[in-house]
């Protein structure tokens, strides 16, 4: 009897052992919320100011001249993020052009994978708003994310020719229709805040057809923890976006907004620029890009890091290798 007893308390103690090096590799692993922290309102707002000519006077319009140094500098910071880096060519009226692809690939093939998009062209205008900060959000979310690997392929994509009818996003949409894409959010309009006497306020719309609603439903969670007091509210369908062609393909999509677009005065105007005073809300558009890039972490699965799964292994083989011993 005394023998059983000596036995059982030495294999609960190798099991406590191996119990505490598990969840100690748990707590040095990743969370999304540690992602979620590393998104950076400065950063952003050097993708805004800096990379994508969102100053009064440019134009990245159909024939703008900042229209392809714009395009240039995507597909330029996607490749010094490490992404495999693309352009994506389609046709229009006769003339090529091309959507800026960044894939990080996951670990898994079989677990399908997640995009996020914005257009990086305007209405002939600087379009700081419609739709650069969108743009600076998938930026940053491509920046921040491809620091990590995860089980499914991330996708950041910069379309082109939204504004003549979501042209690079029907292309691409349709070109890919036969891959695994589980769900799609497009960024389009995210950094103009309605004044904090307004119902609207520091809230984000989701529009996105009902069978899109798992999609809306998990982005919606993820503001409400990762989203520093921006909420989110559904919106129905809303065929306007870079989304929509995903969902007109069998996809699951979402589109991201602002609810300040009726009241925006400068939507479509040359005045859409970071130059227009008190227009530009760099707080509420990096609190919309924490937020997506909280659901793309949460849906991708963060693969722990070697080390991590060293020390999980190292448990496990101690308590395997003490009830051996006990045997």
């Amino acid at each position: 009897m005394l023998e059983i007893n000596v036995k059982t308390r030495n294999s609960m103690s190798i099991l406590m052992a191996g119990i505490v090096l598990a969840l100690t590799s748990v707590t040095l692993g990743v969370s999304v919320s540690d992602i979620v922290a590393t998104v950076d309102q400065a950063s952003y707002s050097d993708y805004l100011n800096d990379s994508l000519y969102t100053h009064t006077g440019n134009n990245r319009g159909l024939s703008g001249a900042q229209h392809d140094p714009a395009r240039n500098n995507i597909q330029s910071l996607f490749g010094s993020f490490g992404l495999q880096t693309s352009l994506s060519p389609f046709t229009y009226a006769g003339g090529t052009y091309y959507n800026v692809v960044g894939v990080l690939p996951g670990t898994d093939p079989a677990a399908g994978e997640y995009i996020v998009g914005a257009h990086y062209d305007s209405a002939n205008n600087p379009g700081a708003d419609d739709d650069a900060s969108g743009v600076a959000g998938v930026l940053e979310a491509a920046n921040v994310l491809s620091k990590y690997q995860f089980k499914s392929t991330l996708v950041f994509i910069a379309f082109d020719r939204e504004e003549q009818g979501l042209v690079g996003s029907n292309a691409y949409a349709s070109a890919h229709s036969g891959d695994d894409i589980l769900g799609m959010v497009a960024m389009d309009m995210i950094a103009y805040n309605l004044p904090e006497s307004d119902f609207n306020h520091d809230k984000a719309l989701l529009y996105g057809r009902d069978s899109s609603n798992p999609v809306k439903q998990a982005l919606a969670s993820a503001f409400s923890d990762y989203g520093n007091g921006v909420t989110a509210f559904f919106g129905g369908a809303f065929d306007a976006s870079d989304h929509a062609p995903f969902e007109w393909n069998g996809k699951q999509a979402c589109l991201l907004i602002e609810p300040a677009l009726p009241n925006n005065p400068y939507y479509h105007t040359a005045n859409d620029t970071v130059d227009m005073p008190n227009y530009i809300d760099y707080q509420y558009a990096t609190n919309m890009t924490r937020a997506t890039v909280g659901y793309l972490a949460e849906s991708a699965i963060i693969i722990p890091e070697p080390a991590t799964m060293s020390l999980l292994g190292l448990g496990v083989f101690l308590f395997i290798g003490g009830k051996k011993r006990q045997i």
